[in-house]
């Protein structure tokens, strides 16, 4: 490929490698530059442009992007449509993002014109969410190394789904452990496994004692469970420990005690009659992502687990969350960007409703219209770029309530383990913004003019929405919606339970950007059969 300086007259058939705005329009850079391109030119006085020129043995970059990318993804992945010399890779479902790490070095290393970049190894990804891109770097590059390239992959990136898995909890007991701890980790683990495609089948107890605990762990044998997983009343501490030597009593064996990774070190990895068995450490209890969650994705997709792999998690293994890379680089349509901020509205609408009793709050009618409708009807009428709705309990009936509504709209199954669920649903589904106003369907008083005063508040502030946590107060109280940036959005793909943008804003609290608002509507939301009867009075 030949680049450089060329006669504006001579130029016809080149790229233009720099836009140039002309006294009445714009050309992009990119543009290949024909007859009627460079009559523009010289008739706005450009004598001279820079332009790159193709030979016959260079590939265009958005084929050089398509080919390459094709060439490396395999089961699991959507690869987009070329745009700029750029193709991004998406998840087509739900599962561990898989890929040889020296391969995808290797292919960077043989042109520098070819970049081909992923989110980090093993991650979780939910369907729909960017996983890799390949950039072609120049506006072209030579066919040998592309093909070259293509040779040289080994190993192509994948997302291997979950297959389902039925586990069993123990817990053991010590007097000093209150029963409310006991339940809290059940539930814990129940959402945990959840949205792995894993169900907990039992749950037993016992006293935190070997013998008690090895008559139990041989019941299960005959359950043949697919996974044994045990929660100590006190932490192991050593391979002669109760839970490790109840393991080994009972006719298993360990094959791991402890990991790189913290919060998870004190984690024990066995096997039981053909069953895995995992003596979970004592952050388990709390559903903050920690090394049992990368051990667990593996498990669940069937991906192969050795001490290399154990090992390798101490790279990476300070597991405490922050935001400290943005969000991967989306595909954006050429001349689209303005003062204004892309922020989309997020309706999340998935809640079973079980404080409200057996009505579903979301249908029922406020003023005659059901509440769910009259919350996205509100957000699709305000200066919103675009709506996305997650739906759960009862989906079907809750969609047909926005048939003719402007939205794009995703039922999340796992919306019963907690919010966290949904609003990540969501996330992964949002693509291409700076941030996101998370919407509650049961708040349906949240109007139009509430919502564009938030922008508007936003854009006046000159904020960088994408790095900050927008929230509405009325007299110090904190409400809803709150706007969330893309910065967070890789952060709140690993949030499970019910947390949300709350606990963001309690791990970020100088990332939060308070709005003053004059309605209390904010504060406001109806889940108790006792509110709903009020709701028309509000």
């Amino acid at each position: 490929m030949w680049f450089g300086e060329l006669p504006t007259a001579d130029a016809t058939g080149c790229i233009l490698a720099h836009s140039i705005r002309l006294s009445n329009r714009r050309i992009k850079k990119g543009s290949i530059l024909d007859d009627g391109l460079i009559s523009l030119l010289l008739d706005d006085s450009h004598s001279h442009v820079t332009v790159a020129r193709l030979d016959d043995n260079d590939i265009p970059e958005d084929k050089a992007a398509t080919l390459v990318a094709n060439a490396i993804a395999a089961d699991g992945i959507v690869v987009d449509k070329a745009h700029t010399g750029r193709v991004n890779l998406f998840a087509a479902h739900d599962g561990l993002l898989c890929f040889d790490r020296g391969g995808i070095v290797g292919v960077n290393s043989i042109s520098e014109a070819i970049t081909f970049s992923t989110l980090p190894e093993n991650t979780w990804v939910l369907a729909g969410r960017m996983v890799a891109t390949c950039k072609i770097i120049t506006y072209g590059v030579g066919r040998a190394a592309v093909d070259h390239v293509i040779e040289a992959v080994t190993e192509k990136v994948t997302v291997k789904a979950p297959s389902p898995q039925q586990a069993v909890l123990i817990q053991t007991c010590l007097p000093s452990l209150k029963p409310s701890v006991l339940d809290k980790t059940r539930l814990v683990t129940e959402s945990r496994l959840a949205v792995r495609n894993a169900e907990l089948v039992q749950e037993h107890r016992c006293d935190h004692e070997i013998v008690a605990l090895c008559d139990l762990l041989k019941a299960q044998v005959a359950e043949s469970p697919d996974w044994i997983l045990i929660v100590g009343a006190s932490a192991i501490s050593d391979r002669r420990d109760v839970i490790p030597a109840s393991i080994q009593a009972a006719g298993g064996s360990i094959v791991r005690f402890g990991l790189p990774v913290d919060p998870g070190n004190l984690l024990l990895l066995g096997e039981l009659a053909g069953a895995i068995v995992i003596g979970l450490p004592g952050c388990a209890r709390s559903p903050k992502y920690n090394g049992l969650d990368q051990l667990l994705d593996r498990l669940a997709c069937n991906v192969s687990i050795d001490n290399d792999w154990l090992n390798g998690l101490a790279v990476g293994g300070l597991l405490t969350e922050m935001i400290d890379r943005p969000q991967p680089r989306m595909k954006v349509e050429p001349d689209t960007a303005s003062a204004k901020p892309v922020i989309v509205g997020l309706v999340l609408a998935a809640g079973s409703s079980r404080r409200a009793g057996s009505t579903n709050k979301l249908l029922v009618k406020v003023d005659g219209i059901p509440m769910v409708r009259m919350v996205v009807k509100a957000v699709c009428a305000s200066n919103l770029d675009r709506v996305v709705v997650v739906t759960g309990h009862q989906h079907e009936l809750v969609e047909s309530q926005l048939v003719d509504c402007a939205v794009s709209s995703y039922y999340c199954a796992s919306h019963v383990s907690g919010l966290a669920h949904s609003l990540s649903h969501g996330i992964s589904r949002v693509g291409s913004a700076d941030a996101v106003m998370v919407c509650l369907g049961d708040m349906p008083h949240v109007s139009e003019p509430i919502i564009n005063q938030i922008i508007q508040a936003i854009v006046e502030s000159n904020i960088n929405v994408s790095d900050t946590i927008v929230v509405p107060v009325v007299d110090g109280k904190k409400g809803n919606p709150v706007v969330v940036g893309s910065a967070f959005f890789d952060t709140l793909l690993q949030h499970t339970g019910d947390s949300g943008a709350k606990t963001l804003m309690q791990q970020y609290p100088d990332r939060v950007f308070e709005i003053e608002v004059n309605n209390n509507a904010v504060l406001i939301d109806y889940d108790t059969p006792e509110a709903l009867e009020k709701l028309s009075d509000v």
